[in-house]
């Protein structure tokens, strides 16, 4: 990834944290499909071998969401991480999510799935390898 596809995933994953505190705030809920697809098309986009010219829109949109649910759930938004300093566990989660969000099985996302995926993307926020490796252990199977 070059330096906008690192922001991006970055801001992806504040705004997956940003959903799980929202979804921890209120148990029970899992967001509608908008958010997901948010986060699908932005790691797609970040994981591109051709980087599109509209990446920093895309990281801006992503921003924006992280900055909507705030508001919208009463949740602190959150920052995201540097994914270039992630741990090879956490390497290994985002390649999963990356490669999860270009497969088939992203087209019809159950609300398992979806609070996996977020929940994937909060445990890279922490840093927290025992998060990560339980995310990596529950992801879905081809």
């Amino acid at each position: 990834m070059n330096e906008i596809q690192n922001e991006l995933a970055g801001a992806t994953v504040a705004l997956g944290a940003t959903i799980t505190a929202a979804m921890d705030d209120a148990p029970g809920f899992v967001p509608c499909g908008t958010p997901a697809q948010v986060v699908l098309d932005a790691l797609n986009a970040a994981g591109a071998a051709e980087p599109e010219a509209d990446l920093p829109q895309r990281v801006a949109q992503v921003r924006s969401f992280v900055e909507h649910v705030s508001g919208h759930r009463g949740v602190p938004a959150h920052a995201g991480t540097d994914v270039a300093a992630l741990s090879p566990a956490g390497k290994q989660l985002l390649d999963t999510l990356l490669g999860f969000a270009a497969s088939a099985n992203a087209e019809a996302l159950s609300p398992d799935t979806t609070s996996w995926l977020y929940r994937s993307l909060a445990a890279l926020e922490t840093g927290n390898d025992e998060k990560v490796s339980a995310q990596l252990a529950a992801a879905p199977r081809n």
